[in-house]
């Protein structure tokens, strides 16, 4: 990763179940996983994270959509399953689960990373960006980029 840290998915990939981005810390698993919606439900809050990568105003429009779609009843039922993030000590730490939605006419794509922390519990943090169909990056894309990343198959 850069700075000494090495990933290892070997134990993972093994079981057949899932295929590691080898340019990446991301695990995906052969089956998309369930959302978490109980986790989501007894959540106490849904922290909106950093947007970096959007000019002011358009991180001001993704804030607007989140608040808006997040105030739909079940709307987390309809996030898909992504990929998941192995840690520094390479345990599973994290699932990515994402969202099409409409908002004032224009389509985002929202993130909702579910943090699972040592003793077991889930935090979640949401993030949006516009939705651009030729840089969105769904579970089939991920688990293909994944599958043509490494050197060997998997």
């Amino acid at each position: 990763m850069g700075n000494g840290v090495v990933i290892y998915a070997d134990d993972y990939v093994k079981t057949g179940h899932w295929i590691f981005h080898c340019g990446r810390s991301r695990l995906i698993s052969r089956k998309p996983l369930p959302v978490p919606v109980m986790a989501l439900e007894q959540a106490k809050k849904l922290n909106i994270g950093n947007m970096y990568a959007l000019s002011d105003a358009d991180e001001k429009l993704a804030r607007q959509a989140i608040q808006s779609i997040t105030t739909a009843s079940g709307w987390y039922k309809s996030l898909r399953y992504r990929y998941s993030v192995l840690g520094e000590n390479s345990e599973l730490n994290s699932h990515v689960f994402d969202l099409l939605a409409k908002y004032e006419g224009r389509m985002w794509a929202l993130r909702v990373w579910q943090e699972i922390g040592y003793d077991g519990e889930s935090s979640f943090d949401i993030t949006a960006e516009p939705y651009d169909p030729a840089t969105y990056v769904d579970y089939a894309k991920a688990k293909e980029e994944a599958a043509s990343s490494c050197s060997v198959p998997q």
